[in-house]
């Protein structure tokens, strides 16, 4: 090891004037390949310039010199429980081809959305969906749960548990090419995710209980050194960011104690993890200079998942 990194921002966004949600694709895309030591996928991933591109080109941004915050939200459509609905342009909440078929049969989802045009967290339960009546969101997410009103130690840890695809997030586990990773943490890493994978239709209580009986079986400690971006909403209805390295309950509890959030979501982490901020606009193609708030030594480009927010102003203290 050459160097040691480390990151924190923390944002609150009192100034919005819309939160537009870009997806790379509006069709089931293969989910993200973790387990193996060939790497991260760019496979039906975009670049954040292509995401903007597209906002573009498809006139949901029109105003090219509005100041724009850039979040990315990588881990929806590229790992497993991590949904995307956009009205007008999926037909119902689309998951990864893995997942995607099962997912109106699958236990709730806990979501990021926008609806009455304002940023909200809640519980979506497939079961109320019905294609003949208007979705009451016009878009959402859905992630890691790592706040949730008055959920005690125990029970966020059994969301988390249940809804963190990638269980390097939450025990200590290196896989893939982590530099750590050795075939036994791969094994063990494989062991969960085909528990993960056939748990997705099942209760919480029962899908818990099963992926935590495996993880008590391999002696597993609890994973506090990787980089996680949250999204929450204080209650004045702000949307608060807060990214920084740490076990995911006790961010969630950084959260509550910096805006009084109640409710925050895990939604991309580490390599993934990028906040540009372009104060001047981005012009009509895309060439406009950004400041890149955020981001790890190992991040790559290419993304699913961005949230573009246009600002009112680009004034902040």
């Amino acid at each position: 090891m050459s160097f040691e990194f480390n990151i924190r921002c923390e944002q609150r966004f009192t100034g919005i004037r819309k939160i537009h949600l870009s997806l790379s694709q509006y069709e089931p895309p293969q989910k993200k390949e973790l387990a193996g030591p060939g790497g991260h996928t760019k496979t039906s991933r975009k670049t954040p310039k292509e995401h903007l591109d597209e906002l573009i080109r498809k006139g949901r941004i029109t105003d090219f010199d509005r100041p724009l915050m850039l979040l990315s939200a990588r881990n929806v459509l590229a790992n497993l429980r991590c949904i995307a609905y956009l009205k007008g342009y999926t037909q119902k909440p689309l998951a990864v081809s893995e997942e995607n078929d099962i997912v109106l049969k699958s236990r709730p989802y806990y979501i990021l959305g926008e609806k009455n045009g304002m940023p909200v967290l809640d519980k979506w339960d497939p079961n109320t969906w019905n294609s003949e009546k208007d979705c009451p969101f016009s878009w959402f997410i859905s992630g890691v749960p790592v706040i949730w009103d008055d959920a005690d130690e125990s029970s966020l840890f059994r969301m988390i548990v249940c809804e963190a695809a990638d269980h390097s997030h939450v025990w200590k586990l290196p896989r893939g090419s982590h530099p750590a990773a050795t075939e036994t943490t791969r094994n063990m890493w494989k062991s969960l995710q085909d528990i993960f994978v056939s748990t997705l239709t099942l209760p919480e209580t029962e899908a818990f209980s099963a992926l935590n009986a495996c993880a008590t079986a391999g002696s597993l400690e609890r994973e506090h050194a990787y980089l996680h971006n949250l999204l929450g909403v204080d209650g004045e209805g702000n949307l608060c960011q807060l990214i920084a390295k740490g076990k995911l309950e006790d961010l969630g509890t950084q959260m509550k104690n910096l805006w009084g959030v109640k409710r925050a979501l895990c939604v991309d982490n580490s390599g993934s993890v990028t906040v540009q901020f372009f104060s001047k606009g981005i012009g009509e193609t895309i060439d406009g200079e950004y400041c890149q708030l955020a981001v790890a030594p190992n991040h790559r480009p290419q993304g699913t998942t961005y949230l573009v927010i246009e600002l009112e102003d680009a004034v902040f203290g």
